[in-house]
């Protein structure tokens, strides 16, 4: 073949000012694929999207109730207003533990390009530690039961075992007789006796538990009214055992004589248990004299209060209880009184019966219970 002259390429000059130039439309170019930081108002490539943060592990609190954490916060960008980074999620809060304390909130999310902002992730709440939830109440607190007084009782102890505004405990007292009064006054039990004006009925206006009480009235204050009963005699030994609930409408106002029950029988007067100058008091007016050996706390009004007597005819004294608590002023009899001998018992009434005053009074009694045995006030 014919040699053909070749074509030489003429060789370009390497001036410094032609690299410079090449050096910057190569940067140009790179910029577009490389993930670097753009000057804020220029576009940048496409942002790394930052990892969701992992939420926390359940924390079991020292009891008490959850609380939900607080999410974590939105995560920054390293290029404000990157128009190619995707919303970068902050990392999610720990959660926060069961007890009493708040969960903390998550860090900063690292993020290394943002849009609009990373989105918050809210961290979910703890589960109730061990041992949590509502405390137990304590065994003397509460509020105070409907009618009754708050914390120490007129007796001085709680009476807040006593059901004082619950259903009646009849039921289930396990007596010889409890008489709740809701089925009204039973003739079959009770035989009632009225005087001048006062009157005892059965009325729903006031009631130690259950919904209805004996509701013994006097205005004139001349009066007395009481019901009878006789079913539980012969008592054992001849002594027994009777509870009741009391509610004074009307304060004691004079210092008269005044009983809320009595047993009565043969051989000898009856024993009373009332009172007298304000007081608790028992007594009697046979052979031993007519005596009240009365008690030293005075007898409030306008609350339920819880009184028991034993008539004790096997060694012929009384016994008093007042919200469970004996006065000991009440135990009297042969010992003091020279020639008492407790009555062969075989009647027990309760009510109002002033001797030696006009008083007028406004009362109820209530959850009757009698026994051969001592009852208490929670039966």
């Amino acid at each position: 073949m014919p040699n053909t002259p070749s074509k030489r390429i003429p060789s370009v000059r390497q001036t410094p000012a032609r690299v410079a130039v090449v050096s910057s439309v190569l940067a140009l170019v790179l910029a577009g694929g490389a993930c670097v930081s753009s000057p804020e108002g220029t576009a940048g490539g496409t942002g790394g999207s930052a990892p969701q943060g992992t939420g926390g592990s359940l924390a079991t609190g020292g009891g008490g109730a959850p609380v939900t954490a607080s999410g974590g916060a939105t995560g920054t960008g390293n290029a404000p207003e990157s128009t190619g980074g995707a919303p970068a999620p902050g990392t999610g809060g720990l959660l926060g533990s069961g007890g009493t304390t708040t969960g903390t909130g998550g860090g900063i999310g690292p993020g290394m390009g943002t849009g609009t902002g990373g989105m918050t992730q809210l961290g979910t709440g703890g589960l109730p530690g061990a041992g949590g939830g509502r405390p137990p109440q304590g065994s003397g607190g509460g509020p105070p039961p409907i009618g009754g007084s708050s914390g120490t009782g007129a007796g001085g102890t709680s009476t807040a075992s006593f059901g004082i505004g619950g259903p009646s405990r009849c039921d289930t007292a396990g007596v010889q007789l409890c008489e709740s009064f809701e089925n009204g006054l039973s003739a079959t039990i009770w035989t009632t006796n009225q005087s001048g004006d006062a009157t005892a009925v059965v009325d729903t206006m006031q009631a130690a538990r259950g919904s209805k009480a004996l509701h013994v009235k006097t205005t004139a204050g001349n009066g007395h009214a009481y019901v009878t009963e006789k079913m539980t005699f012969p008592a054992p030994a001849n002594t027994l055992y009777a509870r009741m609930f009391v509610y004074l409408g009307d304060p004691l106002t004079t210092n008269g004589h005044f009983s809320l029950a009595e047993g009565d029988g043969t051989g000898s007067s009856g024993a009373r248990f009332g009172g007298q100058n304000k007081f608790l008091g028992v007594g009697t007016d046979g052979a031993s004299g007519d005596w009240t050996d009365k008690d030293n706390k005075l007898i409030p009004a306008q609350t339920w209060m819880c009184f028991e007597l034993e008539l004790n005819g096997a060694t012929n004294d009384f016994h008093g209880w007042w919200d469970d608590v004996e006065r000991t002023a009440l135990h009297r009899g042969a010992m003091q009184h020279s020639g008492f001998v407790m009555p062969q018992l075989n009647a027990l009434w309760f009510g109002w019966y002033m001797y030696n005053a006009t008083e007028p009074q406004d009362l109820w009694i209530d959850e009757i219970a009698i026994d051969s045995k001592p009852i208490g006030c929670a039966k």
